[in-house]
């Protein structure tokens, strides 16, 4: 015998004006949409099977004949699907999902009859990883230095100041002919 709760009989489902019926579960603070059903018996078998999922305690359930996961998914039907844009999208998310699940069992079967291929590849995405990052960094610095510069252009020319040690540079007692020595010159003379 189900569990009776609310005005539709069942916990988490609740009866929409159409006359479908919404089923929904909580999770923490958070309400999860289980979806549309014809009736509060589907609405219910839903949220048996998310309640499981979930490991609430077979007490909480809606049906006390259901004993496993397992079971409790095959007996709730998949929500309704309302318009053909609904119907559209829940085939092409199955689509994906299973592309990627098949993805995964070859990808996982390859890497197990070829693991010198599999390593190679690991290797050279490490390698394209790094090489990656290095163009980023240079990328960064030139954008960096292109930026300083721009700046400094905007800022105009700049002066010395009186206090500037640059002028000690500029005026120094020694000239520059004479710390210079050049290829040619011999200083034996």
């Amino acid at each position: 015998m189900p569990r009776r709760s609310d005005a539709t009989g069942y916990t988490g489902v609740r009866e929409r004006p159409s006359g479908t019926f919404y089923s929904e579960i909580r999770s923490g603070p958070e309400r999860i949409n289980l979806g549309t059903y014809e009736t509060a018996h589907e609405a219910a078998r839903a949220y048996d099977a998310a309640a499981w999922r979930l490991g609430r305690p077979h007490a909480q359930m809606n049906f006390q004949d259901v004993w496993t996961r397992e079971q409790a998914e095959d007996l709730a039907p998949p929500p309704r699907l309302i318009t053909d844009e609904d119907k559209r999208r829940h085939k092409m998310l199955w689509r994906r999902l299973y592309h990627a699940v098949e993805d995964e069992r070859l990808m996982a079967e390859w890497k197990k009859g070829f693991p010198e291929d599999a390593q190679a590849m690991r290797a050279f995405y490490v390698q394209r990883k790094a090489v990656r990052k290095a163009s980023r960094v240079a990328r960064r610095k030139d954008k960096a230095e292109r930026r300083a510069f721009v700046l400094a252009q905007e800022a105009g020319p700049q002066t010395i100041g009186d206090d500037d040690d640059r002028w000690l540079d500029l005026f120094s007692s020694t000239p520059v002919s004479d710390t210079t020595v050049s290829a040619g010159s011999d200083s034996s003379d």
